[in-house]
C-alpha cells in the first residue's frame, strides 16, 4: 500500500483544509465462549507510516503545520485511519 492511497488530494479551488478527518474506530474482534467468556481477542492488523511534510502541507494539498512529525495508522482495507503526531 501506497502512502498516496492514503494521503489524497483535497478537493478545494481554495485555501487547504487544516488537517484530515480520521475514519473508523481501531478494529477488534472478541470471540465469546460458554457463559460469554472471552476466548479470544484479534486484533486486525494496523500500519503505520510517516507521513512527510513539505512546508507543513501533506502530499494532498491538506496543511498540518509544524513541527514535521505526523504519522498515519491504518488497515489495508483502508475501513480505519488515523493521524496522529509521533513525540
Amino acid at each position: 500500500m501506497k502512502l498516496s492511497d492514503i494521503v489524497t488530494q483535497v478537493p478545494c479551488k481554495y485555501g487547504a483544509p487544516m488537517g484530515r478527518l480520521n475514519v473508523g474506530k481501531q478494529p477488534v474482534t472478541i470471540t465469546s465462549g460458554p457463559n460469554n467468556r472471552i476466548v479470544k481477542k484479534h486484533q486486525t492488523k494496523v500500519y503505520e507510516k510517516r507521513v512527510p511534510l513539505i512546508d507543513g502541507y501533506d502530499g494532498g494539498g491538506a496543511y498540518w503545520g509544524y513541527p514535521n512529525n505526523l504519522r498515519v495508522r491504518f488497515t489495508k482495507d483502508l475501513s480505519y485511519i488515523e493521524y496522529f503526531r509521533a513525540n
